[in-house]
């Protein structure tokens, strides 16, 4: 309002000038000031004008809490998102159902359904809820290469170890640099060790992986040994053709 209504002349405005507004009808002496400012992990949703305030909103990948912008939660292998997160809202994760997997930290994928075997090939590693079925033949398994050590890491990933006996397989096989570091470090980490086996596999000679059982078995590791051998022979006995040797 540039001047009050008298008994002869009616209340004058004047327009706001640039990054000043009202927003309803007044009687302010002054337009307000466009005092919202987007900082951080925020952007414009809609810009200052005449009559607006600045609003913001948190950027994609964010949701609003108590004012700040927080990252959208990642669903980890094993769980899926259910419903994404929006820019008022968290992720929602859900564990994989039966028949599904995600081996991914994300926050949006969902879980996706096992592979099924066709071709002549056959199911070498069930899926889990954190990785998908391996399909292959025995011979796959016999030639080494990428199959071969697919298969290896998969099956570190499907059956549990206790993390001491993780740690004496990675000291002894692996890493025996490190091998006073895990005597004295006696907190569970599972995941870094089960990655440093993973990353052993895929790098190895294929003359020191067909020796898995034995070295399995040093480690204390007999269980493991025996479930290993126990699959290759059933992978065997359904091609009773293939080179595929088991210890």
């Amino acid at each position: 309002m540039s001047a009050h209504c008298t008994a002869s002349t009616p209340t004058q405005c004047a327009p706001c000038r640039q990054d000043y507004f009202t927003a309803l009808w007044n009687y302010l002496p002054r337009c307000l000031y466009c005092n919202n400012f987007c900082n951080g992990n925020q952007e414009v949703e809609t810009e200052c004008s005449a009559t607006t305030n600045r609003v913001c909103r948190c950027q994609k990948g964010f949701y609003g809490l108590d004012d700040f912008c927080i990252p959208h939660t990642e669903c980890g292998p094993g769980h899926g998102v259910l419903t994404k997160g929006t820019w008022q809202t968290d992720t929602v994760c859900t564990r994989c159902s039966d028949g599904y997997f995600s081996n991914s930290l994300s926050a949006l994928d969902s879980c996706i359904k096992h592979q099924e075997c066709a071709n002549e090939k056959i199911e070498l590693l069930s899926g889990s809820a954190d990785q998908d079925t391996l399909c292959g033949t025995c011979e796959d398994l016999a030639n080494g290469g990428e199959t071969f050590r697919t298969f290896l890491s998969g099956f570190f990933t499907l059956h549990k170890m206790r993390v001491g006996k993780m740690k004496k397989f990675v000291a002894r096989h692996i890493s025996r640099s490190v091998e006073e570091m895990f005597i004295q470090d006696t907190t569970k980490q599972r995941g870094p060790l089960l990655d440093q086996i993973k990353v052993w596999l895929s790098k190895a000679p294929e003359e020191e992986l067909r020796k898995l059982p034995q070295m399995l078995k040093y480690s204390q590791l007999g269980s493991m040994a025996d479930k290993l051998q126990t699959r290759l022979s059933e992978i065997k006995q359904q091609s009773p053709n293939c080179t595929l040797f088991v210890v």
